[in-house]
């Protein structure tokens, strides 16, 4: 939500003091609820997405294969 929004949504309601005190105050308790640390992203992920892990993890075995210095001498010594 945008604050050019935000400020219509107010001009359109003009909710008095205590009520905007009382909106406010459940606007920024839902804000901070829907934030979550990257490490609980991360684990959410590792729990709900096993195939994107997997694809994530292949990609970059083959990007360390291929593009890294060892790649190329392994690639070398196995043709």
């Amino acid at each position: 939500m945008k604050d050019a929004e935000l400020l219509e949504l107010w001009a359109a309601l003009e909710p008095g003091p205590r009520r905007r005190s009382r909106i406010e105050t459940r606007l920024f308790e839902w804000l901070e609820a829907d934030e979550t640390p990257i490490a609980a992203e991360w684990l959410r992920l590792l729990k709900f997405e096993p195939l994107t892990v997997l694809a994530y993890a292949s990609a970059g075995a083959l990007s360390l294969a291929f593009l890294s210095p060892v790649g190329w001498v392994l690639s070398l010594l196995l043709a």
